[in-house]
């Protein structure tokens, strides 16, 4: 299903201008298959061999969408590639040695009912709250899911800095809901900071679920208390800073597209592995030329909202118990289910705090690889093949296709308004 449609009947040429534009590029980078589906072992274990012929792959710069001017930056980079897909390949190989169908779908089974037993528990414990977010129910309404575990006071730290930025939105939230997935260390230092008390929800997941089940509270517990109302629910980390008018870009942009909408997500620190993180764009989404202009793939959970009126009653899939494809999952789902497309927005930035060192960098792409298996099982359809990277500055290269094929004569107006439309994403 389409989300918006040229007038009739002079949208086919740009549709195949859009489709055919940069076949070479697409063509360029071989399918691979990422596991198979069988019911004993749902991810193929890649060998030494296949790892390091996949790290040669990604660290030869023809196969990058952009390289640095600096030759210095370019041969950082090439080291960070190499670092990060053996990571990422390594964490497959480690997902084959215990990914028997029966235990992840006891895993899955085990964390909804975490979900469920979490969320009825809460359903009544912020009444003020809930109230707030019902309404009149002529308005759309504007909350944030937080997902939280703190291993150690710096965890807690970043937490409190997420709070405050939070806090200085200049669409301010009508609630933020801090859902504490079984945390070891106590938050409440981080909470007692933030200044508007009222609008504030601490619920703690009786077990460790992951993000996924997280966020699936969070949602859920908004929904039941808008009462039908339209929400605009933004997600992003806990070790994650929005931007001053984050909150206020997503619910423009959901204003224009309702749906799911991800916005640019830059390294809170300036260092080698956040300048290699911006420079792919590792956390922005990807997008394809089969798409229209604002289309993404998919988007990423620190940077993310959804409207309500438009995902229904959609929840991440708690399958996912660690960071890593669940929000990829769950665009998918929207898309194929519900018709519901991932639009990109400039204008909601995000800086996110990455983990530092080349421990950090392989150890994030470990739990990349460690659950890309489990979508390969769930979504055999889906791959990343002709898909590009999100990168800073990022100006849709479809929009500048569709400009100079614009429909002309009597459906010229309708489609210019469209076009505007489309470009205030920008």
């Amino acid at each position: 299903p389409r989300i918006f449609s040229w007038p009739q009947p002079d949208h086919s040429h740009v549709e195949l201008a859009l489709r055919h534009h940069d076949r070479k590029r697409v063509a360029r980078v071989p399918l691979r298959c990422y596991a198979n589906s069988d019911s004993v072992n749902i991810a193929k274990a890649p060998t030494w061999k296949a790892t390091l012929a996949g790290a040669a792959f990604w660290a030869n710069t023809r196969n990058w969408d952009q390289v640095p001017r600096s030759w210095y930056w370019t041969m950082v980079f090439v080291f960070l590639k190499v670092v990060g897909t053996i990571g990422g390949f390594r964490g497959r190989a480690n997902f084959s040695k215990q990914s028997a169908l029966d235990p992840l779908l006891h895993r899955r089974a085990h964390a909804s009912k975490v979900v469920d037993t979490t969320a009825s528990e809460h359903l009544d414990r912020f009444p003020d709250l809930a109230h707030r977010i019902a309404g009149d129910g002529t308005s759309t309404g504007l909350a944030v899911v937080l997902p939280a575990y703190a291993r150690k006071s710096s965890d807690v730290d970043e937490l409190r800095a997420t709070l405050a930025a939070l806090a200085q939105q200049t669409a301010v939230p009508e609630a933020v809901l801090i859902v504490d997935d079984a945390s070891p260390v106590d938050l409440s230092p981080a909470l007692a900071d933030f200044p508007h008390a009222g609008k504030l929800a601490h619920v703690r997941m009786k077990q460790n679920t992951g993000p996924a089940g997280a966020r699936s509270v969070g949602l859920r517990l908004l929904r039941s208390w808008a009462a039908g109302r339209r929400l605009v629910i933004c997600l992003t980390d806990s070790d994650a800073v929005p931007h001053g008018r984050w909150c206020e870009a997503m619910l423009e942009a959901q204003g224009l597209f309702p749906g799911i909408v991800c916005g640019p997500t830059l390294s809170l620190v300036d260092s080698h592995v956040g300048r290699f993180h911006d420079h792919f764009g590792n956390l922005n989404g990807r997008w394809r030329w089969e798409d229209h202009p604002g289309v993404l793939l998919y988007g990423c959970t620190c940077n993310f909202s959804v409207d309500t009126s438009a995902v229904g009653t959609l929840e991440f899939d708690p399958v996912f118990s660690r960071a890593g494809f669940e929000d990829i999952e769950f665009c998918w789902r929207a898309r194929k289910s519900l018709g519901v497309m991932t639009r990109y927005c400039e204008g909601a930035h995000v800086r996110h705090e990455y983990d530092r060192g080349l421990s950090g960098l392989y150890n994030q792409f470990w739990k990349y690889g460690n659950t890309e298996p489990i979508m390969a099982w769930m979504h055999p359809d889906f791959s990343f093949q002709g898909s590009s990277s999100v990168v800073t500055g990022f100006r849709d290269p479809r929009l500048q296709v569709l400009a100079v094929n614009m429909p002309q004569g009597p459906n010229a107006a309708a489609a210019k308004a469209i076009f505007e439309k489309i470009m205030r994403l920008f």
